[in-house]
Protein backbone atom coordinates (compact mmCIF):
# COMPACT_ATOMS: atom_id res chain seq x y z
CA UNK A 1 0.00 0.00 0.00
CA UNK A 2 2.59 2.54 0.70
CA UNK A 3 4.85 1.75 -2.27
CA UNK A 4 1.30 1.70 -4.17
CA UNK A 5 0.98 5.25 -2.44
CA UNK A 6 4.62 6.90 -3.25
CA UNK A 7 4.38 5.22 -6.81
CA UNK A 8 1.24 7.68 -6.90
CA UNK A 9 2.97 10.54 -5.85
CA UNK A 10 5.71 10.27 -8.06
CA UNK A 11 3.75 10.13 -11.05
CA UNK A 12 2.08 12.55 -9.39
CA UNK A 13 5.55 14.53 -9.03
CA UNK A 14 6.05 13.32 -12.54
CA UNK A 15 3.03 15.12 -14.49
CA UNK A 16 3.64 17.97 -12.73
CA UNK A 17 7.04 18.73 -13.50
CA UNK A 18 6.43 17.61 -16.87
CA UNK A 19 3.79 20.67 -16.99
CA UNK A 20 6.56 22.99 -16.23
CA UNK A 21 9.03 21.37 -19.32
CA UNK A 22 11.24 19.32 -17.14
CA UNK A 23 12.59 16.34 -18.71
CA UNK A 24 11.79 12.92 -16.73
CA UNK A 25 14.05 9.57 -17.05
CA UNK A 26 11.95 6.41 -17.37
CA UNK A 27 10.44 4.51 -15.11
CA UNK A 28 11.38 1.61 -16.33
CA UNK A 29 14.91 2.29 -15.96
CA UNK A 30 14.87 2.65 -11.90
CA UNK A 31 12.71 1.75 -8.91
CA UNK A 32 9.90 3.86 -7.69
CA UNK A 33 12.43 5.29 -4.85
CA UNK A 34 14.76 6.80 -7.77
CA UNK A 35 12.36 8.13 -9.84
CA UNK A 36 10.43 10.26 -6.88
CA UNK A 37 14.14 11.50 -5.81
CA UNK A 38 14.76 12.45 -9.51
CA UNK A 39 11.73 14.07 -9.96
CA UNK A 40 11.88 15.92 -6.44
CA UNK A 41 15.28 17.30 -7.84
CA UNK A 42 13.86 18.21 -10.83
CA UNK A 43 11.83 20.44 -9.77
CA UNK A 44 14.31 22.27 -8.05
CA UNK A 45 16.36 23.23 -11.97
CA UNK A 46 15.32 27.04 -12.39
CA UNK A 47 14.55 28.32 -15.56
CA UNK A 48 17.29 30.34 -17.61
CA UNK A 49 16.94 33.65 -17.39
CA UNK A 50 18.81 37.28 -19.04
CA UNK A 51 20.11 36.11 -21.85
CA UNK A 52 21.74 37.85 -24.41
CA UNK A 53 24.59 37.73 -27.12
CA UNK A 54 27.20 40.20 -28.58
CA UNK A 55 27.56 39.51 -32.40
CA UNK A 56 31.95 38.57 -32.37
CA UNK A 57 32.03 38.56 -35.88
CA UNK A 58 30.29 37.29 -39.50
CA UNK A 59 30.49 34.06 -38.53
CA UNK A 60 30.80 33.64 -34.35
CA UNK A 61 27.64 34.58 -31.88
CA UNK A 62 28.65 34.92 -28.20
CA UNK A 63 25.73 33.90 -25.78
CA UNK A 64 25.06 34.89 -22.13
CA UNK A 65 22.91 34.17 -19.60
CA UNK A 66 22.24 34.67 -15.61
CA UNK A 67 23.66 31.22 -13.41
CA UNK A 68 21.08 29.00 -12.63
CA UNK A 69 21.61 28.21 -8.46
CA UNK A 70 22.64 24.11 -8.47
CA UNK A 71 23.07 23.78 -12.10
CA UNK A 72 25.46 21.17 -13.33
CA UNK A 73 25.62 23.02 -17.30
CA UNK A 74 23.16 24.41 -19.86
CA UNK A 75 22.51 23.08 -23.13
CA UNK A 76 22.04 25.62 -25.92
CA UNK A 77 19.37 25.59 -28.80
CA UNK A 78 19.44 26.93 -31.78
CA UNK A 79 15.59 27.40 -34.08
CA UNK A 80 16.20 25.39 -37.77
CA UNK A 81 13.10 24.80 -40.34
CA UNK A 82 10.85 25.52 -37.09
CA UNK A 83 12.23 23.66 -34.39
CA UNK A 84 15.11 23.97 -31.79
CA UNK A 85 17.44 21.93 -32.58
CA UNK A 86 20.98 21.18 -29.88
CA UNK A 87 23.98 22.76 -30.69
CA UNK A 88 25.83 21.73 -27.24
CA UNK A 89 26.41 21.83 -23.71
CA UNK A 90 28.83 24.01 -21.87
CA UNK A 91 29.17 24.08 -18.27
CA UNK A 92 29.71 28.02 -17.74
CA UNK A 93 27.03 31.03 -18.69
CA UNK A 94 28.29 31.58 -22.24
CA UNK A 95 28.55 29.20 -24.96
CA UNK A 96 29.97 30.90 -29.02
CA UNK A 97 28.13 29.36 -31.54
CA UNK A 98 30.68 29.49 -34.52
CA UNK A 99 30.89 28.58 -38.39
CA UNK A 100 27.25 30.84 -38.86
CA UNK A 101 26.59 32.43 -42.67
CA UNK A 102 26.94 36.14 -42.69
CA UNK A 103 24.20 38.83 -41.98
CA UNK A 104 21.54 36.25 -41.04
CA UNK A 105 19.09 35.90 -38.22
CA UNK A 106 19.37 33.19 -35.53
CA UNK A 107 16.79 32.67 -32.70
CA UNK A 108 18.51 30.86 -29.50
CA UNK A 109 17.32 28.94 -26.47
CA UNK A 110 19.08 27.70 -23.38
CA UNK A 111 18.09 25.47 -20.83
CA UNK A 112 19.45 24.48 -17.34
CA UNK A 113 20.13 20.78 -16.27
CA UNK A 114 20.54 19.07 -13.25
CA UNK A 115 22.79 15.66 -12.90
CA UNK A 116 20.78 13.11 -10.98
CA UNK A 117 22.12 9.58 -10.84
CA UNK A 118 23.95 9.80 -14.49
CA UNK A 119 20.60 11.25 -16.45
CA UNK A 120 20.11 15.19 -16.74
CA UNK A 121 17.32 16.62 -15.44
CA UNK A 122 16.38 19.74 -17.25
CA UNK A 123 14.29 22.58 -16.52
CA UNK A 124 12.25 25.50 -18.46
CA UNK A 125 13.83 26.09 -21.49
CA UNK A 126 14.77 30.51 -21.72
CA UNK A 127 12.61 33.11 -23.48
CA UNK A 128 13.92 33.25 -27.48
CA UNK A 129 16.71 35.34 -28.27
CA UNK A 130 17.05 37.00 -31.71
CA UNK A 131 20.21 38.23 -33.31
CA UNK A 132 21.95 37.87 -36.35
CA UNK A 133 26.02 37.47 -37.75
CA UNK A 134 27.67 40.94 -39.10
CA UNK A 135 27.82 40.67 -42.87
CA UNK A 136 31.02 40.88 -44.83
CA UNK A 137 33.16 44.04 -45.77
CA UNK A 138 31.95 45.88 -48.44
CA UNK A 139 33.57 45.52 -52.11
CA UNK A 140 34.18 46.77 -55.26
CA UNK A 141 33.07 50.51 -54.17
CA UNK A 142 33.99 53.01 -57.14
CA UNK A 143 32.26 56.32 -58.24
CA UNK A 144 30.59 55.64 -61.10
CA UNK A 145 29.72 59.49 -62.49
CA UNK A 146 30.30 63.28 -61.11
CA UNK A 147 28.58 66.13 -61.94
CA UNK A 148 29.48 69.66 -60.34
CA UNK A 149 27.33 68.98 -57.02
CA UNK A 150 26.99 65.50 -57.02
CA UNK A 151 28.80 61.98 -57.06
CA UNK A 152 27.58 59.03 -57.68
CA UNK A 153 29.02 55.77 -55.94
CA UNK A 154 28.74 51.99 -56.49
CA UNK A 155 29.49 48.12 -55.21
CA UNK A 156 29.57 44.78 -54.98
CA UNK A 157 25.98 43.60 -53.67
CA UNK A 158 26.71 41.23 -50.23
CA UNK A 159 23.65 39.68 -47.78
CA UNK A 160 22.85 42.63 -45.92
CA UNK A 161 19.44 44.71 -44.85
CA UNK A 162 20.82 48.19 -46.05
CA UNK A 163 24.18 50.04 -46.50
CA UNK A 164 25.61 53.14 -44.98
CA UNK A 165 27.33 55.55 -46.79
CA UNK A 166 29.65 57.84 -44.73
CA UNK A 167 32.02 61.27 -45.61
CA UNK A 168 35.05 62.84 -44.42
CA UNK A 169 33.58 66.61 -43.23
CA UNK A 170 36.77 68.40 -42.07
CA UNK A 171 38.55 65.22 -40.96
CA UNK A 172 35.48 63.41 -39.42
CA UNK A 173 33.42 60.20 -41.31
CA UNK A 174 29.86 61.32 -40.64
CA UNK A 175 27.28 58.97 -42.08
CA UNK A 176 25.93 61.02 -44.61
CA UNK A 177 22.74 58.20 -45.84
CA UNK A 178 21.85 54.99 -45.93
CA UNK A 179 19.61 52.65 -49.36
CA UNK A 180 19.40 48.92 -49.85
CA UNK A 181 20.50 48.98 -53.48
CA UNK A 182 24.23 49.19 -54.56
CA UNK A 183 24.40 52.68 -55.53
CA UNK A 184 24.12 55.78 -53.71
CA UNK A 185 24.34 59.87 -55.12
CA UNK A 186 25.58 62.45 -52.98
CA UNK A 187 24.28 65.63 -53.89
CA UNK A 188 24.41 69.27 -52.87
CA UNK A 189 28.09 69.49 -52.89
CA UNK A 190 30.36 72.30 -54.57
CA UNK A 191 31.58 72.58 -57.49
CA UNK A 192 35.07 71.67 -58.09
CA UNK A 193 36.01 70.37 -55.03
CA UNK A 194 37.88 66.61 -53.46
CA UNK A 195 35.73 64.57 -51.35
CA UNK A 196 36.11 61.46 -49.73
CA UNK A 197 33.61 58.26 -49.09
CA UNK A 198 33.38 54.47 -47.99
CA UNK A 199 30.49 52.96 -47.20
CA UNK A 200 29.51 49.29 -44.94
CA UNK A 201 26.91 46.93 -44.87
CA UNK A 202 24.42 47.31 -41.81
CA UNK A 203 22.44 44.02 -40.89
CA UNK A 204 19.61 44.49 -38.56
CA UNK A 205 18.60 41.52 -35.54
CA UNK A 206 14.60 41.80 -36.96
CA UNK A 207 12.51 44.20 -38.48
CA UNK A 208 10.96 45.15 -35.37
CA UNK A 209 14.10 46.50 -33.32
CA UNK A 210 17.26 48.76 -34.08
CA UNK A 211 19.65 46.64 -33.00
CA UNK A 212 22.59 46.65 -35.71
CA UNK A 213 25.10 44.98 -36.78
CA UNK A 214 28.26 45.90 -39.13
CA UNK A 215 30.64 44.79 -41.25
CA UNK A 216 33.41 46.37 -41.70
CA UNK A 217 34.45 49.67 -43.70
CA UNK A 218 35.36 49.57 -47.56
CA UNK A 219 37.65 51.19 -48.74
CA UNK A 220 38.18 54.96 -49.22
CA UNK A 221 37.11 56.82 -52.70
CA UNK A 222 37.84 60.21 -53.64
CA UNK A 223 36.13 62.36 -56.18
CA UNK A 224 36.89 65.78 -57.18
CA UNK A 225 33.48 67.59 -58.70
CA UNK A 226 33.45 69.08 -61.76
CA UNK A 227 33.86 73.35 -62.48
CA UNK A 228 30.45 74.24 -62.66
CA UNK A 229 29.53 76.34 -66.00
CA UNK A 230 27.31 79.20 -64.56
CA UNK A 231 28.82 82.23 -62.56
CA UNK A 232 27.34 82.18 -58.74
CA UNK A 233 27.58 85.06 -56.45
CA UNK A 234 30.79 83.28 -54.61
CA UNK A 235 32.42 83.43 -57.34
CA UNK A 236 31.41 86.73 -58.68
CA UNK A 237 32.67 87.89 -55.21
CA UNK A 238 35.63 86.09 -55.20
CA UNK A 239 36.80 87.81 -58.66
CA UNK A 240 35.75 91.54 -57.48
CA UNK A 241 38.09 91.12 -54.60
CA UNK A 242 40.73 89.88 -56.44
CA UNK A 243 40.64 92.08 -59.09
CA UNK A 244 40.22 94.86 -56.90
CA UNK A 245 43.27 94.07 -55.02
CA UNK A 246 45.07 93.89 -58.21
CA UNK A 247 44.16 97.54 -59.13
CA UNK A 248 44.78 98.69 -55.42
CA UNK A 249 48.15 97.27 -55.87
CA UNK A 250 48.24 99.23 -59.19
CA UNK A 251 47.29 101.93 -57.70
CA UNK A 252 49.82 102.02 -54.78
CA UNK A 253 52.43 102.54 -57.25
CA UNK A 254 50.56 105.77 -58.79
CA UNK A 255 50.13 106.94 -55.58
CA UNK A 256 53.61 106.85 -54.37
CA UNK A 257 54.27 108.54 -57.20
CA UNK A 258 52.11 111.04 -58.16
CA UNK A 259 50.07 113.33 -56.33
CA UNK A 260 46.37 115.02 -57.53
CA UNK A 261 45.09 118.31 -56.80
CA UNK A 262 41.31 118.60 -56.28
CA UNK A 263 41.02 122.05 -58.07
CA UNK A 264 41.44 123.92 -55.09
CA UNK A 265 44.56 123.90 -54.34
CA UNK A 266 43.99 120.61 -51.64
CA UNK A 267 46.29 117.82 -52.33
CA UNK A 268 44.95 113.81 -51.63
CA UNK A 269 46.28 110.43 -52.18
CA UNK A 270 43.21 108.12 -52.24
CA UNK A 271 39.45 108.08 -53.06
CA UNK A 272 38.42 108.11 -49.50
CA UNK A 273 40.39 111.45 -48.95
CA UNK A 274 38.66 112.89 -51.99
CA UNK A 275 34.89 112.20 -50.69
CA UNK A 276 36.31 113.59 -47.71
CA UNK A 277 37.69 117.08 -48.97
CA UNK A 278 34.50 117.15 -50.70
CA UNK A 279 32.46 116.83 -47.71
CA UNK A 280 31.07 113.66 -48.59
CA UNK A 281 29.39 115.02 -51.80
CA UNK A 282 31.53 113.19 -54.12
CA UNK A 283 30.82 108.83 -54.02
CA UNK A 284 31.54 106.26 -56.77
CA UNK A 285 27.86 106.57 -57.35
CA UNK A 286 27.43 109.85 -58.14
CA UNK A 287 31.18 110.92 -59.22
CA UNK A 288 32.14 111.49 -62.98
CA UNK A 289 34.27 109.17 -65.00
CA UNK A 290 36.53 109.93 -67.95
CA UNK A 291 35.82 106.85 -69.46
CA UNK A 292 34.35 103.27 -68.44
CA UNK A 293 35.21 99.68 -69.75
CA UNK A 294 33.25 96.76 -70.16
CA UNK A 295 34.14 92.99 -70.07
CA UNK A 296 31.87 89.74 -70.62
CA UNK A 297 31.92 87.24 -68.40
CA UNK A 298 33.77 83.87 -69.76
CA UNK A 299 30.64 81.64 -68.44
CA UNK A 300 32.67 78.36 -68.80
CA UNK A 301 36.01 79.62 -67.37
CA UNK A 302 36.13 82.42 -64.91
CA UNK A 303 39.69 82.51 -64.54
CA UNK A 304 39.81 83.60 -68.27
CA UNK A 305 38.32 86.90 -67.08
CA UNK A 306 40.21 87.52 -64.42
CA UNK A 307 43.26 87.34 -66.75
CA UNK A 308 41.31 89.56 -69.24
CA UNK A 309 40.57 92.35 -66.77
CA UNK A 310 44.43 92.44 -65.19
CA UNK A 311 45.22 92.98 -68.96
CA UNK A 312 43.08 95.61 -69.57
CA UNK A 313 43.46 97.29 -66.15
CA UNK A 314 47.58 97.54 -66.75
CA UNK A 315 46.73 98.85 -70.47
CA UNK A 316 45.10 101.36 -68.68
CA UNK A 317 47.39 102.22 -65.57
CA UNK A 318 50.16 102.82 -68.64
CA UNK A 319 47.56 105.24 -70.51
CA UNK A 320 47.15 107.32 -66.87
CA UNK A 321 50.39 107.10 -65.30
CA UNK A 322 51.14 111.07 -65.56
CA UNK A 323 47.86 111.72 -63.76
CA UNK A 324 46.76 109.70 -60.30
CA UNK A 325 42.68 107.85 -60.57
CA UNK A 326 41.46 104.93 -58.80
CA UNK A 327 39.79 102.08 -60.32
CA UNK A 328 36.57 101.40 -59.11
CA UNK A 329 34.70 97.73 -60.42
CA UNK A 330 31.10 96.31 -60.10
CA UNK A 331 29.10 94.44 -61.90
CA UNK A 332 27.36 96.50 -64.84
CA UNK A 333 25.71 99.16 -62.94
CA UNK A 334 22.02 100.42 -63.84
CA UNK A 335 22.46 102.49 -66.86
CA UNK A 336 25.18 100.59 -68.69
CA UNK A 337 23.37 98.50 -71.10
CA UNK A 338 26.50 97.46 -73.40
CA UNK A 339 26.05 93.60 -72.97
CA UNK A 340 23.38 91.27 -72.39
CA UNK A 341 25.68 89.11 -70.77
CA UNK A 342 27.18 89.04 -67.14
CA UNK A 343 29.95 91.84 -67.28
CA UNK A 344 32.18 94.26 -65.43
CA UNK A 345 32.32 97.95 -65.80
CA UNK A 346 35.59 99.24 -65.15
CA UNK A 347 35.29 103.33 -64.14
CA UNK A 348 38.44 105.30 -64.32
CA UNK A 349 37.51 108.01 -61.23
CA UNK A 350 39.14 111.29 -61.05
Amino acid sequence: MKNGMKKTAAVIMAAMLMGTGAVVPAAEDMGIFSQTAIVAEAASVGKVTGLKSKTLSNSEIQLSWSKVSGASGYTVYMRKNGKYNKLGDCKGTSYTVKKLPNATRENFKVRAYKIVKGKKVYGEYSSNWNTATNPQACKGLKVSSVGTDSVKLSWTKIGCTNYRIYQNIKGEWKEIGKTTGTSYTVKKLASATKYQFKIRACKQDDKKTSNNHYGKYSGVVTATTKKSDKITQSDIDAMKKELQEYSNSKANFIRENYTEFDGYGTEYNTAEELFEIMQHELTPDNASYNDIYCIDFDEKDIAISTKAFKEDLDYLYNRHRKSYFVIYVEICPNGIDIHRNPCWAIYLLH
